[in-house]
Parts: C-alpha cells; sequence; structure tokens
C-alpha cells in the first residue's frame, strides 16, 4: 500500500534499521532470476528483519536500477520506511545529472521515505554536499544523512546548516554520543529556514541511464510499437529525430513481460497503453525507470490514476 511516513528529522537510538544489499545477480534476461523472484528474495529478507525488530530499510550497496526497484516494491509492503542509499563516484561528477537523477526520479516516485548519498569510502559530509547539492533540487524526499563520531565538533553545525539550506533532511545520530546527538540538536533549534530553490519533476520521466525532461505541449508520440521476444531491431532503428516518447501498446500480461525482456534497448521515455488493468499493471511493474500512462486507455480513469500512483508514472 502507498502509505506516506512521516519521519523525524532526527533519527536516535530507537531507530533501528536493518541493512538490505545486493542479491549479486542480475535478473531477465540476463540471467535466469526473474523480476518478481527478486522482489520474493527481498521482501523475505525484510520480514525477518522487520521480525528481529527492524523499524526501517537501508537499501545499500545496490547499484542498478531494476535491482533498486526490485527492493524497494518489496519492502514497502511492510510499510515501513525504505531508504535507498545511492552509491556516487567523487570522481564522475558529471554523471549527477545522467543516471543518479534518473535513478532519484524513479525511486523518489515509489514513496520512499528518504534518499542517501555514499561517495567515496573516505569521503566526509563536504564531499557528500559538494556532489549532490544540485541533484537535491529535484528531490521531493528527505536527504538522509548518517552522522559518526568521527565528526568534528566544531565544524558539525555548519556542515548542517549546509544541508538544511538546500533541502528537508533526516539526521541518522543513532550512532553519536550523547555529546553531539545535543550539538545536533541545538543546530536544527537555531536553524533559520531559507527559500529552496526546487525544480518541477511532475514531467519528468525516466529510464535505466536517464531522466528526460518533458514539455507536455511539446511532446511527439511515436506510433504503438510491436510486442514481441526480440524487439532489438526495431528499438535499435527507431527514428529519434521524429519522436521524442515511444508509446508502447500492451493488451496482454504477456506484452509487459516481453517488453521487460528488451528494456534495455530502449533510449528514450515510454508511454503505456493498456486495454486491461492486469495489463497495465504487469507493464509498470516490469518497466524499470519512470514511465507516462495514457489516460484515454480503455481502463476506468480512477483505476489508471490508482496504477500510476502506485508506480510512479506520469498520467498524460
Amino acid at each position: 500500500m502507498d502509505i506516506p511516513i512521516q519521519m523525524p528529522q532526527i533519527l536516535g537510538a530507537d531507530f533501528k534499521p536493518a541493512e538490505i544489499s545486493t542479491l549479486g545477480e542480475p535478473c531477465e534476461p540476463f540471467e535466469e532470476l526473474s523480476f518478481f523472484k527478486m522482489m520474493d528474495v527481498f521482501f523475505n529478507k525484510a520480514y525477518a528483519f522487520e521480525e528481529d525488530g527492524a523499524n526501517a530499510f537501508l537499501l545499500k550497496d545496490i547499484t542498478e536500477l531494476f535491482e533498486l526497484r526490485a527492493a524497494v516494491l518489496a519492502c514497502r509492503r511492510l510499510e515501513v520506511p525504505v531508504i535507498p542509499i545511492l552509491n556516487i563516484d567523487s570522481d564522475t561528477e558529471e554523471n549527477v545529472f545522467g543516471k543518479e537523477l534518473g535513478y532519484l526520479i524513479t525511486l523518489q516516485s515509489l514513496n520512499i521515505s528518504a534518499i542517501g548519498f555514499e561517495v567515496n569510502p573516505d569521503s566526509d559530509l563536504d564531499d557528500v554536499y559538494y556532489i549532490v547539492k544540485d541533484i537535491l533540487k529535484f528531490s521531493e524526499v528527505p536527504l538522509y544523512i548518517k552522522l559518526t563520531d568521527k565528526m568534528d565538533s566544531g565544524n558539525l553545525p555548519l556542515k548542517i546548516k549546509r544541508f538544511l539550506d538546500l533541502c528537508q533532511v533526516t539526521f541518522d545520530c543513532s550512532g553519536l554520543s550523547d555529546e553531539k546527538v545535543q550539538i545536533v540538536k541545538e543546530a536544527i533549534e537555531k536553524y533559520a529556514p531559507v527559500d529552496r530553490e526546487k525544480e518541477d519533476t511532475s514531467m519528468v520521466a525516466a529510464n535505466h541511464v536517464q531522466a528526460f525532461f518533458l514539455n507536455p505541449e511539446q511532446i511527439t508520440l511515436s506510433p504503438a510499437i510491436d510486442i514481441g521476444y526480440d524487439m532489438a531491431e526495431e528499438l535499435l532503428d527507431f527514428d529519434d529525430e521524429l519522436y521524442n516518447v515511444i508509446t508502447v501498446e500492451i493488451n496482454t500480461h504477456d506484452d509487459g513481460f516481453y517488453l521487460s525482456q528488451n528494456l534495455h534497448w530502449l533510449e528514450l521515455p515510454v508511454m503505456f497503453k493498456a486495454d486491461t488493468e492486469e495489463a497495465l499493471r504487469m507493464a509498470l511493474c516490469y518497466y524499470h525507470g519512470r514511465a507516462l500512462v495514457d489516460s484515454t486507455s480503455l481502463i476506468d480513469s480512477e483505476n489508471i490514476k490508482s496504477l500510476a500512483k502506485e508506480f510512479g508514472a506520469i498520467m498524460y
């Protein structure tokens, strides 16, 4: 269920997250593991952690969007805060507005509770700040920051203010001494809010490679492509000079599965048009990104809206 979870600004000793990491293998079409089986494995892990007392899930060391989506969709069934932690290499800062922005747009549309960023193992808060400060203009969820006792107490208030100027922040203080927790609390209490620059993401689509900024008045939809098990030739020959969104007509459960086997060939955002609710659900579940949904599909309009909300899609 899509239940928004309001997280406190400071997470203390009662914050007991479980870290869920990569399964270490890709899903179809590159290996035999199905996407739904991957979700089942993540759900079983999360359920076991919750039974042991975990009250949040940190998704760490998962680098592929398909696996992050599987983990988010599985974990959120337990109605416990889900926080993906994206890995960013500080040597490739220019990529932040490519893949990382596409990941952010996709994941925040799936009702995550916050999002974190890890730079290099030896990085500090300054490294994180300079790498993510621009991408956070597009964030609609709090930024998760884990504070540690190795951080210098003297500079901590200034660093906290920097992040508060950027966005809403959730500070994980569960590993701090009482003295440093008090420093964090005082810094937040003294903070004077400033106007933040935020970007409208209502028409930003995404796939596993990048984000796409769409203008509703300038969208050119392609004719519906033919769905089949091997769509490589058609998708590679697709004329992206005439169209900026690929129309995919989904009529059956199998259509959604066949499309999932060819997603890696897609270089443009996708709009789904479907005849049945089941077919649209399967297509949105399999699509590793943020898709558009044709509001004129032959499905009850309220059901289309519900599915679009569940999977973070854009109604068009």
